[in-house]
């Protein structure tokens, strides 16, 4: 296997991925500006979608949106101003607020997901079906492994295997990879 880090024109993994996600995203935010929406507010209304009962936690959508705690909230009480989300305390733990849509936050998300749909085509359209496809399965696998790093148990601290989440939120152990799955 040829190691980039052995050459001169070393391209970091890492580094092709963040640029590439900043103008992907540039061009997600351009789109969205029409509807006077955002990929930032995409994000948050489609993890409060997809939460499910009895909704979402802003634990957990701050987890998978890449935002702060403060900047999440400002996000939050935008949206719930606006009348596109609800915030209601978690029946079994009041601690929790739980964030759900409105039938308007269902109809903003219905708009930006045609939006984002024609972003995604325009993106796919310079790639053949097999390049996408090798493409999104390379991107699940190393979102897997950096969250699985990430989410890591120190052994250390003798908690058993290193643990994960799934898209779902639920615990898997980190170390379940197998040698051809990587």
């Amino acid at each position: 296997m040829i190691r980039m880090r052995d050459t001169a024109t070393f391209a970091p993994l890492g580094r092709s991925i963040g640029r590439t996600h900043k103008f992907a995203r540039a061009l997600g935010d351009r789109a969205l500006a029409d509807l006077g929406s955002s990929v930032t507010e995409w994000i948050v209304l489609s993890h409060i979608a997809n939460a499910p009962k009895p909704g979402a936690s802003q634990t957990e959508i701050a987890r998978y949106s890449d935002m702060g705690g403060p900047a999440l909230v400002r996000h939050i009480d935008r949206l719930e101003a606006e009348g596109l989300v609800t915030r209601t305390r978690d029946a079994t733990d009041r601690r929790l607020i739980r964030l759900n849509l409105t039938p308007a936050g269902r109809a903003r998300l219905d708009a930006m997901r045609t939006v984002m749909v024609r972003c995604d085509e325009q993106l796919r359209s310079v790639l053949t079906d097999q390049e996408a496809a090798i493409m999104q399965g390379a991107l699940d696998k190393l979102f897997e492994f950096c969250l699985a790093e990430l989410h890591a148990v120190p052994a250390a601290l003798g908690a058993g295997p290193p643990l994960a989440t799934d898209a779902n939120g639920s615990a898997v152990a980190a170390n379940s990879r197998t040698r051809s799955n990587r």
